[in-house]
């Protein structure tokens, strides 16, 4: 799957939160054996850590101000350019924190009391609510009935096309076709949620992305849907980079389906000789650094892999 070299690199203990999702998720070493428990230990010390708790509000909230507007976004659902609220949630979380940490359920907990009645955020903006699906599993909320409830909004939400979209594109344009980048937050989401693979929304979904090759469009299949998906992408924001359609998708035991091939073939692309996998793009606005766009990154390197490895176990 991978040389010892590429290992020996992803496990440099200068990253702590990539050598522990290495050990637990792509080598499958318990997290209570001792070097994940040493490794994890150290990941609230680290600089990334760091970094982004030290540009949080006291209250709980990251807040962005627009350069060109002047206008501050971020102490509600309200979102600014990849440095808000729900998106450094999602960076630390990457990181490997969870609501054991006091500074994590302090945020949590205000960015949940901001949940509308039905278990949307924002006007039913797809790629904001199965985000933070996928965000609050892996923080350690998954038993907490406000992520149930979103949960239920994304089971419930139904398009022609199998997709998702948001109320926005839905009020200005008849017919609206479903957005890539809403129905691949949706399809993260889903993928860490295996009780509700066989359910018929999430195999609608499913088969959204399989009659498209993954990326490709349905009415002229040797175009992408967008400049997204040709991309390697991190860390995952609200755009649909190749990386999280793959991995979603062999997690749920579609990796080997022959749609998927020419999705792969490009994966393969972005490898250099060395078998690291390389960057295409990451937002400059991110507190979560992934590295040079153009150069070998870990995080790329490590989702890749992890993708790969659930399509050799299905």
């Amino acid at each position: 799957m991978a040389s010892e070299k590429v290992l020996d690199w992803l496990l440099e203990e200068d990253n702590p939160s990539i050598r522990y999702r290495v050990l637990t998720e792509l080598l499958a070493v318990p997290p209570d054996d001792p070097r994940a428990l040493l490794t994890r230990k150290k990941i609230p010390d680290s600089e990334a850590v760091r970094h982004i708790f030290s540009c949080m509000h006291p209250d709980g909230y990251w807040l962005q101000t627009n350069p060109r507007t002047g206008e501050t976004l971020g102490n509600g659902v309200l979102y600014g350019a990849f440095a808000t609220t729900h998106f450094c949630l999602a960076y630390l979380a990457e990181l490997g924190l969870d609501r054991s940490d006091p500074r994590i359920a302090k945020a949590s907990e205000r960015y949940l009391s901001l949940q509308q009645p039905d278990g949307d955020f924002y006007r039913h903006f797809s790629c904001l609510y199965a985000y933070n699906i996928r965000t609050f599993l892996m923080l350690g909320y998954g038993d907490d009935p406000r992520v149930h409830k979103t949960i239920a909004l994304m089971l419930g939400t139904k398009r022609r096309d199998g997709g998702y979209l948001c109320g926005m594109h839905e009020d200005r344009r008849k017919n609206a076709k479903s957005c890539i980048r809403g129905s691949a937050k949706a399809l993260l989401a889903f993928s860490m949620l295996p009780e509700l693979w066989e359910s018929e929304r999430c195999q609608e979904l499913v088969h959204y992305f399989l009659s498209r090759e993954g990326i490709f469009r349905l009415s002229d299949p040797a175009i992408t849907v967008n400049f997204d998906v040709e991309h390697t992408i991190f860390p995952i924001t609200w755009r649909s980079g190749l990386l999280e359609i793959l991995l979603a998708l062999s997690r749920m035991g579609y990796g080997w389906c022959k749609e998927l091939d020419r999705a792969w073939a490009l994966l393969e692309t972005k490898k250099n000789g060395d078998g690291k996998y390389i960057l295409d793009w990451t937002p400059v606005q991110s507190l979560l650094k992934a590295g040079k766009r153009g150069q070998p990154s870990k995080w790329v390197t490590f989702y890749a892999l992890l993708a790969l490895k659930y399509r050799e176990l299905d």
